[in-house]
């Protein structure tokens, strides 16, 4: 099989195995039959099962394929993506700080406060757009099907816990998807909400940014 269909289908497994796992049909009857420790080992272990493989079959074939664009050389642009990334980057790890109502697992009536103000998903939706920001400067077929699923799995994501928490809390939830929104600052331009900067996670935002640091540090070695 081409690493381009390998690509593919660890893709379409990884995404289905989240979706089906965590949806409001399965997860039950898993949790009732394993408990709460078990089904987060079971989930984290067919995540691995099917993230590690996508991760080393796109390493070993990176810029694989046809080259279908090439926008490396325009002026400022890596400079621009390397900053956005590292935004994105921060975002998600504070967001383990803040996390959203909207995630599998979060309970309590759904608040828009800080980073939910900005995106009611701020782990799922960096990084989708972290998948984004890499396309411009990686335009081969194995590259763009890498970074692509990225993008499309993060946005799918979000979508996907969105209609889970809808269906099982309602107009609670309902009204928290009213104040907010799924696409950064998008409620804030909108006027739904604004954004209050002592809100903010700032000591996850912190680690966030050392992190952030310290992946772009090794990036160079880990994707030589």
């Amino acid at each position: 099989m081409s690493a381009e269909l390998t690509l593919v289908g660890l893709w379409l497994a990884f995404g289905a195995t989240h979706v089906l796992l965590s949806s409001v049909r399965v997860r039950p009857r898993i949790v009732d039959a394993i408990g709460p420790g078990g089904y987060m080992g079971l989930f984290s272990l067919v995540a691995l099962a099917t993230f590690v493989p996508l991760v080393s079959v796109y390493i070993g074939n990176r810029h694989g394929g046809e080259l279908l664009w090439s926008f490396g050389g325009v002026a400022g642009l890596r400079t621009a993506s390397m900053w956005f990334s590292g935004i994105c980057f921060t975002i998600s790890i504070a967001s383990f700080f803040q996390p959203s109502p909207a995630s599998t697992g979060v309970t309590g009536p759904p608040r828009a406060i800080g980073l939910l103000r900005i995106t009611r998903h701020p782990l799922f939706m960096p990084v989708g757009l972290l998948g984004l920001s890499h396309l411009a400067l990686n335009g081969y077929v194995t590259d763009i099907l890498f970074f692509g699923g990225l993008f499309v799995y993060g946005v799918i994501g979000c979508m996907h816990q969105d209609a889970r928490k809808q269906e099982t809390e309602g107009e609670p939830f309902a009204a928290f998807v009213r104040e907010t929104s799924l696409v950064p600052f998008a409620a804030i331009i909108t006027g739904r909400t604004k954004l209050v900067v002592s809100e903010l996670p700032w000591l996850g935002l912190c680690v966030g940014v050392a992190a952030a640091i310290g992946f772009y540090q090794l990036h160079g070695t880990m994707f030589s």
